[in-house]
């Protein structure tokens, strides 16, 4: 009896933290009919014989049934779950949190990610050849629902897919509108910038886990310091033609997106017509409404946010850092625009990455969001008192409390809250580059200014000491 106490108690412990969908051993039949994804580590459920975890029930949240089975994630297809203790993680506690590795998850782990322009040849060619390789690479791990309406319970099957891909549908099951309702899971409220940053944890690992490097991460892309997509070059991500399409000399031009847009908000990644899935499109600054990126000066007016997030908590709220990071809080001044920060980038390119069910076709997504990854360390490095919103007035899958879709094992969104990346394995490295484009004009100026009042200087002072020395003679 002091024995099941214990492991009741070992349990209660974990709750704060349950990363992603659906584990291959939970959708056979007997998981499916049992509602139980729990799937063995060496011998055992969770690996409970190695006390990496246990098999038990998820605490069910009071919500009346949603219209959308994918809103209380993951009620609708199992009860019980693999809950890990200590540093262990994973759908079957198999694997090590992040910032943690060895074989019983003792050894710290950090990696300091760059900006992707300064990366060395070497690194930047290993980076590109691996996202490459994930695309192609099917997934051991996971496989990926499709349903023709998730307002019906059991509407759903599941497919094969690659790693990379598997990524892509993650965002795609999270950002596409819930029926009945404007919101989803990874966006337009509070959750927004944690579900992100668990997105990139996981993809991380994804790719550690079939490269066998452990050091794999994800560069950022600094947009504040160009005026135009500087990555957008067959030496990175391709260059585009006329039509969108990226040139044939780019590894990217071979790549095609998964999961339609052109859907009924009931359909998840079912193709509606005979035809290929379309290759990726990029137009940069073609679009006369978005032709221009966020500057170091708009990030500046969203570090000077003071709150995180505002009621109602949504796509209206004001001086919040959440909403004015994601592009809903938009400056008014001589730009006239009507999307900025986050928003204004996916907008920028004109193409897969608009579009934000789709957004994470393109490889250039994950950069960008690298990079507000980056932003969201920094202010929360400067608001330590700030916590994540407790309200009625959140929807309900971005409450607190509400597991994050579709994670293994479960997360809660305020999980993240209080993890700064140091403890999650990695930091973020400053550009060793000097600025550049019209997004730092006035740093530019500036510094101009500074060399000229120098020289100047100088030329006075070797003035007087000139004239000094004729006096002397």
């Amino acid at each position: 009896m002091l024995w099941l106490w214990l492991v009741l108690l070992l349990y209660l412990m974990s709750l704060g933290g349950l990363e992603a969908q659906f584990p291959r051993p939970c959708t056979t039949p007997e998981a499916l009919q049992t509602r139980t994804c729990c799937p063995f580590w060496n011998g055992s459920p969770c690996g409970f014989s190695s006390r990496r975890g246990v098999c038990a029930p998820h605490p069910a949240r009071d919500l009346p049934k949603p219209v959308d089975y994918r809103v209380n994630w993951p009620r609708a297809f199992y009860d019980s779950v693999c809950t890990c203790w200590g540093n262990y993680d994973g759908y079957d506690c198999g694997q090590c949190l992040p910032g943690w590795r060895g074989p019983q998850c003792l050894q710290r782990h950090h990696v300091e990610k760059k900006e992707i322009t300064d990366l060395t040849d070497s690194e930047r060619e290993t980076f590109l050849s691996i996202l490459h390789q994930a695309k192609q690479t099917p997934s051991s791990r996971y496989m990926i629902l499709t349903s023709e309406d998730t307002t019906v319970d059991g509407n759903y099957a599941f497919q094969n897919t690659s790693v990379y891909n598997l990524y892509v549908w993650m965002h795609y099951y999270s950002a596409k509108r819930y029926a009945g309702s404007e919101d989803n899971a990874a966006h337009r409220g509070p959750a927004f910038l944690f579900w992100h940053r668990a997105f990139l944890l996981f993809i991380e690992r994804e790719i550690r886990e079939f490269t066998g490097n452990q050091d794999f991460y994800i560069p950022y892309w600094d947009w504040t310091r160009t005026d135009h997509c500087n990555i957008c070059t067959n030496k990175y991500f391709g260059e585009s033609g006329q039509d969108g399409r990226i040139d044939s000399a780019s590894i990217f031009s071979e790549w095609k997106t998964i999961c339609p847009f052109q859907e009924s908000l009931g359909i998840i990644c079912i193709h509606t017509d005979a035809s290929d899935p379309p290759h990726l499109i990029r137009k940069p600054g073609k679009d006369p409404i978005y032709n221009t990126l966020p500057t170091a000066e708009d990030v500046e007016d969203t570090m000077a946010m003071t709150l995180f997030d505002t009621p109602p908590f949504d796509t209206t709220s004001k001086n919040s850092f959440r909403s004015k990071l994601e592009g809903f809080d938009i400056p008014d001044d001589s730009r006239h625009l009507t999307a900025s920060m986050h928003n204004l980038v996916h907008r920028y390119f004109n193409g897969t990455m608009s579009l934000v069910p789709t957004a994470a076709n393109d490889p250039i997504f994950m950069l960008h969001h690298s990079f507000i990854d980056k932003l969201l360390e920094r202010w929360l490095q400067d608001h330590s008192d700030v916590s994540y919103p407790d309200s009625d007035q959140v929807h309900p899958a971005q409450r607190a409390q509400a597991y994050m879709a579709p994670f293994f094992p479960l997360r809660t969104n305020n999980f993240y809250w209080g993890r700064d990346t140091q403890s999650l394995g990695y930091s973020y490295k400053e550009h060793s580059l000097h600025r550049s484009g019209a997004a730092d004009s006035k740093t530019r100026q500036a510094a101009v200014l500074e060399l000229l009042l120098n020289a100047k200087t100088k030329y006075v002072k070797h003035k007087t000491l000139r004239q000094r020395r004729n006096r002397q003679r």
